[in-house]
Protein backbone atom coordinates (compact mmCIF):
# COMPACT_ATOMS: atom_id res chain seq x y z
CA UNK A 1 0.00 0.00 0.00
CA UNK A 2 3.19 2.51 -0.05
CA UNK A 3 2.80 3.56 -3.53
CA UNK A 4 -0.08 5.22 -3.21
CA UNK A 5 0.98 7.42 -0.53
CA UNK A 6 2.49 10.17 -2.77
CA UNK A 7 -0.11 12.47 -2.37
CA UNK A 8 1.71 15.51 -2.13
CA UNK A 9 0.70 18.97 -4.39
CA UNK A 10 1.60 16.97 -7.56
CA UNK A 11 -0.68 13.80 -7.26
CA UNK A 12 -3.48 16.50 -5.84
CA UNK A 13 -3.09 18.97 -8.18
CA UNK A 14 -3.81 16.32 -11.09
CA UNK A 15 -6.89 14.95 -9.33
CA UNK A 16 -8.62 17.70 -8.27
CA UNK A 17 -9.98 19.33 -11.24
CA UNK A 18 -12.87 22.06 -13.00
CA UNK A 19 -16.28 20.12 -13.00
CA UNK A 20 -18.16 19.66 -15.54
CA UNK A 21 -15.83 19.32 -18.30
CA UNK A 22 -17.63 16.91 -19.99
CA UNK A 23 -20.89 16.45 -22.34
CA UNK A 24 -22.10 13.40 -20.18
CA UNK A 25 -26.12 13.84 -18.94
CA UNK A 26 -26.15 13.38 -15.53
CA UNK A 27 -28.57 11.24 -13.99
CA UNK A 28 -29.83 14.16 -11.79
CA UNK A 29 -31.48 12.83 -7.91
CA UNK A 30 -34.99 11.79 -8.57
CA UNK A 31 -33.53 10.69 -11.95
CA UNK A 32 -34.26 6.74 -12.33
CA UNK A 33 -31.47 4.51 -13.50
CA UNK A 34 -32.03 1.81 -16.16
CA UNK A 35 -31.05 -1.54 -14.68
CA UNK A 36 -27.85 -2.99 -15.87
CA UNK A 37 -25.89 -6.21 -15.94
CA UNK A 38 -21.74 -6.29 -16.04
CA UNK A 39 -19.32 -9.16 -15.40
CA UNK A 40 -16.85 -7.98 -12.46
CA UNK A 41 -13.03 -8.55 -12.81
CA UNK A 42 -13.13 -12.53 -11.96
CA UNK A 43 -15.87 -12.66 -14.57
CA UNK A 44 -18.57 -13.34 -13.11
CA UNK A 45 -21.96 -11.85 -13.97
CA UNK A 46 -23.63 -8.82 -11.76
CA UNK A 47 -27.23 -7.76 -12.48
CA UNK A 48 -28.38 -4.37 -10.97
CA UNK A 49 -31.63 -6.14 -10.24
CA UNK A 50 -30.05 -8.98 -7.79
CA UNK A 51 -30.00 -6.50 -5.34
CA UNK A 52 -33.87 -5.64 -5.41
CA UNK A 53 -34.68 -6.74 -1.77
CA UNK A 54 -31.69 -4.38 -0.17
CA UNK A 55 -32.75 -0.86 1.45
CA UNK A 56 -30.41 1.14 -0.99
CA UNK A 57 -27.11 0.27 -3.18
CA UNK A 58 -24.43 2.05 -3.10
CA UNK A 59 -22.33 2.88 -6.77
CA UNK A 60 -19.07 3.59 -6.21
CA UNK A 61 -17.42 5.03 -10.19
CA UNK A 62 -13.10 4.32 -9.59
CA UNK A 63 -10.14 4.01 -11.52
CA UNK A 64 -7.27 2.29 -10.20
CA UNK A 65 -4.47 5.06 -10.96
CA UNK A 66 -6.21 7.88 -9.71
CA UNK A 67 -4.79 9.21 -6.26
CA UNK A 68 -8.14 10.04 -4.90
CA UNK A 69 -9.77 6.97 -6.24
CA UNK A 70 -6.80 4.92 -4.20
CA UNK A 71 -7.88 6.95 -1.15
CA UNK A 72 -11.28 6.53 -1.29
CA UNK A 73 -11.20 2.65 -2.50
CA UNK A 74 -10.33 1.85 1.56
CA UNK A 75 -13.17 4.40 3.11
CA UNK A 76 -15.97 2.77 0.78
CA UNK A 77 -14.32 -0.56 2.30
CA UNK A 78 -14.94 0.58 6.03
CA UNK A 79 -18.39 2.34 4.84
CA UNK A 80 -19.49 -0.94 3.44
CA UNK A 81 -18.37 -3.02 6.63
CA UNK A 82 -20.64 -0.57 8.77
CA UNK A 83 -23.49 0.09 6.37
CA UNK A 84 -24.06 -3.33 4.76
CA UNK A 85 -25.65 -5.15 7.88
CA UNK A 86 -28.18 -2.40 8.18
CA UNK A 87 -29.42 -2.90 4.27
CA UNK A 88 -27.36 -1.21 2.49
CA UNK A 89 -25.21 -2.81 -0.36
CA UNK A 90 -22.11 -1.34 -2.09
CA UNK A 91 -20.64 -2.34 -5.20
CA UNK A 92 -18.07 -0.07 -7.59
CA UNK A 93 -17.66 -0.02 -11.20
CA UNK A 94 -14.33 0.80 -13.15
CA UNK A 95 -15.39 2.41 -16.56
CA UNK A 96 -11.41 3.67 -17.94
CA UNK A 97 -10.97 2.62 -20.84
CA UNK A 98 -7.18 2.02 -19.95
CA UNK A 99 -7.88 -0.06 -16.72
CA UNK A 100 -7.39 -3.89 -17.56
CA UNK A 101 -8.77 -6.17 -15.34
CA UNK A 102 -5.16 -7.11 -14.40
CA UNK A 103 -4.76 -3.56 -13.17
CA UNK A 104 -8.53 -4.08 -11.15
CA UNK A 105 -6.75 -6.98 -9.68
CA UNK A 106 -4.05 -5.67 -8.46
CA UNK A 107 -6.39 -2.43 -7.15
CA UNK A 108 -8.05 -5.16 -5.48
CA UNK A 109 -5.44 -6.73 -3.94
CA UNK A 110 -3.49 -3.55 -2.71
CA UNK A 111 -6.19 -2.17 -1.02
CA UNK A 112 -8.08 -5.10 0.87
CA UNK A 113 -11.34 -4.12 -1.20
CA UNK A 114 -14.15 -7.05 -0.81
CA UNK A 115 -16.99 -5.15 -2.78
CA UNK A 116 -17.28 -5.91 -5.95
CA UNK A 117 -15.71 -4.19 -8.81
CA UNK A 118 -17.70 -4.26 -12.23
CA UNK A 119 -15.91 -3.44 -15.67
CA UNK A 120 -17.50 -1.41 -17.62
CA UNK A 121 -16.21 -2.00 -21.12
CA UNK A 122 -17.36 1.53 -23.30
CA UNK A 123 -18.09 3.50 -20.50
CA UNK A 124 -22.28 2.45 -21.21
CA UNK A 125 -23.23 1.78 -17.33
CA UNK A 126 -20.88 5.44 -16.68
CA UNK A 127 -23.20 7.01 -19.24
CA UNK A 128 -26.11 5.84 -17.80
CA UNK A 129 -25.60 7.40 -14.34
CA UNK A 130 -23.83 9.91 -15.80
CA UNK A 131 -20.63 9.80 -13.81
CA UNK A 132 -17.76 11.59 -15.07
CA UNK A 133 -14.94 11.33 -12.40
CA UNK A 134 -13.62 9.10 -10.18
CA UNK A 135 -14.73 8.65 -7.20
CA UNK A 136 -17.83 9.62 -7.73
CA UNK A 137 -20.74 7.85 -5.66
CA UNK A 138 -24.07 7.26 -6.82
CA UNK A 139 -27.18 6.23 -3.81
CA UNK A 140 -29.58 4.16 -5.74
CA UNK A 141 -33.29 2.99 -4.57
CA UNK A 142 -34.15 -0.99 -5.05
CA UNK A 143 -35.63 0.67 -7.74
CA UNK A 144 -32.91 2.60 -9.43
CA UNK A 145 -33.71 5.79 -8.22
CA UNK A 146 -31.03 8.30 -7.62
CA UNK A 147 -31.31 9.54 -3.56
CA UNK A 148 -27.53 10.73 -3.67
CA UNK A 149 -24.72 11.87 -6.16
CA UNK A 150 -21.49 13.23 -5.47
CA UNK A 151 -18.43 12.89 -3.21
CA UNK A 152 -17.97 10.39 0.05
CA UNK A 153 -16.94 13.49 1.82
CA UNK A 154 -15.40 16.89 1.44
CA UNK A 155 -11.42 16.43 2.67
CA UNK A 156 -10.50 17.40 -0.77
CA UNK A 157 -12.24 20.11 -2.70
CA UNK A 158 -10.35 22.17 -5.46
CA UNK A 159 -7.23 23.66 -3.96
CA UNK A 160 -7.97 22.51 -0.92
CA UNK A 161 -6.62 19.20 1.31
CA UNK A 162 -8.02 19.55 4.29
CA UNK A 163 -6.47 17.21 7.66
CA UNK A 164 -9.80 15.61 7.88
CA UNK A 165 -13.61 15.66 6.35
CA UNK A 166 -15.53 18.73 7.77
CA UNK A 167 -18.79 16.88 6.25
CA UNK A 168 -18.90 13.12 5.97
CA UNK A 169 -21.40 13.19 2.86
CA UNK A 170 -22.34 9.82 1.89
CA UNK A 171 -22.49 8.59 6.08
CA UNK A 172 -24.85 11.18 6.16
CA UNK A 173 -26.25 10.14 3.02
CA UNK A 174 -27.05 7.00 4.04
CA UNK A 175 -28.28 7.19 7.60
CA UNK A 176 -30.96 9.21 6.46
CA UNK A 177 -32.36 6.70 3.84
CA UNK A 178 -32.00 4.30 6.45
CA UNK A 179 -33.75 6.15 9.03
CA UNK A 180 -36.70 6.50 6.59
CA UNK A 181 -35.94 10.67 5.87
CA UNK A 182 -35.36 12.59 2.72
CA UNK A 183 -31.42 13.27 2.08
CA UNK A 184 -30.41 17.04 3.00
CA UNK A 185 -27.60 17.65 1.10
CA UNK A 186 -28.30 14.93 -2.05
CA UNK A 187 -25.67 16.36 -4.29
CA UNK A 188 -22.14 17.43 -4.12
CA UNK A 189 -19.51 18.04 -6.75
CA UNK A 190 -17.34 15.18 -6.86
CA UNK A 191 -13.50 15.59 -6.99
CA UNK A 192 -10.92 13.90 -8.97
CA UNK A 193 -9.72 12.25 -12.54
CA UNK A 194 -11.99 12.24 -15.80
CA UNK A 195 -13.32 8.99 -16.22
CA UNK A 196 -11.11 7.60 -19.48
CA UNK A 197 -13.79 7.32 -22.06
CA UNK A 198 -13.48 5.46 -25.24
CA UNK A 199 -12.66 8.56 -28.30
CA UNK A 200 -12.99 8.33 -31.94
CA UNK A 201 -9.89 9.65 -33.48
CA UNK A 202 -9.73 12.51 -35.99
CA UNK A 203 -8.97 9.94 -39.36
CA UNK A 204 -7.13 13.33 -41.24
CA UNK A 205 -5.65 14.80 -37.96
CA UNK A 206 -2.36 16.96 -38.17
CA UNK A 207 -1.51 16.38 -34.44
CA UNK A 208 -0.95 12.91 -33.44
CA UNK A 209 0.49 11.35 -30.62
CA UNK A 210 3.01 10.07 -32.84
CA UNK A 211 4.72 12.93 -34.80
CA UNK A 212 4.48 15.52 -32.35
CA UNK A 213 2.82 14.66 -28.91
CA UNK A 214 4.97 11.98 -27.31
CA UNK A 215 7.63 14.59 -27.76
CA UNK A 216 6.16 17.06 -25.81
CA UNK A 217 5.54 14.43 -23.36
CA UNK A 218 8.93 12.97 -23.38
CA UNK A 219 10.15 16.11 -22.64
CA UNK A 220 7.67 17.74 -19.96
CA UNK A 221 6.15 14.49 -18.09
CA UNK A 222 7.78 11.39 -18.21
CA UNK A 223 10.53 12.70 -15.44
CA UNK A 224 7.25 11.73 -13.10
CA UNK A 225 5.05 10.20 -15.39
CA UNK A 226 6.80 6.60 -15.70
CA UNK A 227 6.98 3.64 -13.33
CA UNK A 228 8.26 3.73 -10.12
CA UNK A 229 8.28 7.46 -10.11
CA UNK A 230 6.03 10.21 -8.63
CA UNK A 231 3.22 10.80 -11.14
CA UNK A 232 0.30 8.23 -10.60
CA UNK A 233 0.61 6.73 -13.99
CA UNK A 234 2.77 6.42 -17.22
CA UNK A 235 2.48 8.30 -20.25
CA UNK A 236 5.55 6.19 -21.27
CA UNK A 237 3.48 5.22 -24.57
CA UNK A 238 0.36 5.69 -27.02
CA UNK A 239 -1.46 2.97 -24.78
CA UNK A 240 -0.86 4.61 -21.41
CA UNK A 241 -1.78 8.07 -22.46
CA UNK A 242 -5.10 8.06 -24.50
CA UNK A 243 -7.01 7.00 -21.41
CA UNK A 244 -6.05 10.26 -19.91
CA UNK A 245 -6.63 12.10 -23.04
CA UNK A 246 -9.74 14.40 -21.15
CA UNK A 247 -7.36 14.57 -17.70
CA UNK A 248 -4.41 15.51 -19.41
CA UNK A 249 -6.35 18.02 -21.53
CA UNK A 250 -7.66 19.72 -18.28
CA UNK A 251 -4.97 20.06 -16.04
CA UNK A 252 -2.86 21.30 -19.55
CA UNK A 253 -5.74 23.94 -20.17
CA UNK A 254 -5.56 24.98 -16.19
CA UNK A 255 -1.70 25.31 -16.17
CA UNK A 256 -1.70 22.90 -13.32
CA UNK A 257 0.00 20.69 -15.37
CA UNK A 258 3.11 20.45 -15.96
CA UNK A 259 3.94 21.66 -12.92
CA UNK A 260 5.91 24.97 -12.39
CA UNK A 261 5.56 28.10 -10.80
CA UNK A 262 8.31 30.23 -11.87
CA UNK A 263 7.50 33.33 -13.67
CA UNK A 264 9.37 33.80 -16.92
CA UNK A 265 9.13 37.30 -16.09
CA UNK A 266 11.87 37.29 -13.74
CA UNK A 267 14.63 35.14 -15.08
CA UNK A 268 15.45 31.81 -17.25
CA UNK A 269 15.58 28.99 -15.52
CA UNK A 270 17.24 25.79 -15.63
CA UNK A 271 15.04 22.17 -15.58
CA UNK A 272 12.08 24.53 -16.57
CA UNK A 273 8.91 22.16 -17.54
CA UNK A 274 6.54 24.33 -18.45
CA UNK A 275 4.90 24.46 -21.66
CA UNK A 276 4.65 27.38 -24.26
CA UNK A 277 1.53 28.28 -25.23
CA UNK A 278 2.40 26.68 -28.99
CA UNK A 279 2.32 23.39 -27.04
CA UNK A 280 -0.18 23.72 -25.00
CA UNK A 281 -2.39 24.46 -27.86
CA UNK A 282 -0.77 21.20 -29.52
CA UNK A 283 -2.06 19.32 -26.31
CA UNK A 284 -5.79 20.87 -26.49
CA UNK A 285 -6.00 19.51 -30.39
CA UNK A 286 -5.10 16.23 -30.08
CA UNK A 287 -7.14 15.76 -27.00
CA UNK A 288 -9.85 17.75 -29.69
CA UNK A 289 -9.33 15.32 -32.12
CA UNK A 290 -10.19 12.26 -30.10
CA UNK A 291 -6.68 11.38 -29.41
CA UNK A 292 -5.21 10.33 -32.78
CA UNK A 293 -2.32 7.86 -32.69
CA UNK A 294 -0.38 8.94 -36.20
CA UNK A 295 2.16 7.07 -37.82
CA UNK A 296 3.92 4.78 -35.65
CA UNK A 297 6.88 5.36 -38.14
CA UNK A 298 7.25 8.79 -37.01
CA UNK A 299 7.63 7.96 -33.40
CA UNK A 300 11.25 8.81 -31.45
CA UNK A 301 13.08 6.28 -29.42
CA UNK A 302 11.49 5.23 -26.42
CA UNK A 303 13.60 7.83 -23.46
CA UNK A 304 16.45 5.51 -20.96
CA UNK A 305 16.96 6.75 -17.40
CA UNK A 306 19.20 6.54 -15.05
CA UNK A 307 17.87 4.75 -12.00
CA UNK A 308 18.25 4.69 -8.43
CA UNK A 309 21.33 7.02 -7.23
CA UNK A 310 21.55 9.69 -9.94
CA UNK A 311 24.00 12.02 -8.85
CA UNK A 312 27.66 11.66 -10.64
CA UNK A 313 29.53 10.85 -7.43
CA UNK A 314 28.28 7.89 -5.13
CA UNK A 315 27.85 8.77 -1.49
CA UNK A 316 30.26 7.93 0.72
CA UNK A 317 28.64 5.34 2.69
CA UNK A 318 25.36 4.23 2.50
CA UNK A 319 23.26 3.01 6.04
CA UNK A 320 20.33 0.85 6.29
CA UNK A 321 17.57 1.85 8.11
CA UNK A 322 16.08 -1.26 8.74
CA UNK A 323 16.13 -4.80 7.73
CA UNK A 324 12.46 -3.73 6.14
CA UNK A 325 10.75 -1.44 4.91
CA UNK A 326 8.23 0.77 7.23
CA UNK A 327 5.07 0.38 6.15
CA UNK A 328 2.79 3.67 6.49
CA UNK A 329 -1.28 3.42 5.60
CA UNK A 330 -2.46 5.25 2.58
CA UNK A 331 -4.57 7.14 5.20
CA UNK A 332 -3.49 7.86 8.51
CA UNK A 333 -6.21 10.19 9.75
CA UNK A 334 -6.03 14.06 11.02
CA UNK A 335 -3.39 12.85 13.85
CA UNK A 336 -1.30 11.26 11.01
CA UNK A 337 1.49 8.44 11.61
CA UNK A 338 2.99 8.03 14.98
CA UNK A 339 6.54 9.65 15.29
CA UNK A 340 9.13 6.72 14.59
CA UNK A 341 12.28 5.62 15.75
CA UNK A 342 14.87 3.74 13.95
CA UNK A 343 18.27 2.52 14.97
CA UNK A 344 20.60 2.68 12.69
CA UNK A 345 24.18 0.56 12.68
CA UNK A 346 26.52 2.40 10.87
CA UNK A 347 29.01 -1.11 11.08
CA UNK A 348 32.03 1.19 11.35
CA UNK A 349 35.12 -0.98 12.84
CA UNK A 350 35.88 0.18 16.18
Amino acid sequence: MTRILAIGGLVLTFALGWVGSTSVRAADVGATVEPFTLNDFRGATVHSTDFKDVRCLVVSFLGTECPLAKLYGPRLQQLAKEYEPQGAKFLSINANQQDSIADITAYVKELGIEYPILKDPGQKVADLFGAVRTPEVFVISPLGVVLYRGRVDDQYIVGVQRKAAERQDLRVALDEILAGKPVSVARTEPIGCLIGRVRQPKKDATVTWSNQIVRLVQTHCVDCHRPGEIGPFSLLSYDDAQGWGDMIAEVVADRRMPPWHADAAHGKFANDTSLTTEERELILTWVKDGCPEGDKSQLPPTPTFVEGWQLSKAPDAVFEMDSKPFSIPADAGPRGVKYQYFMVDPKFDT
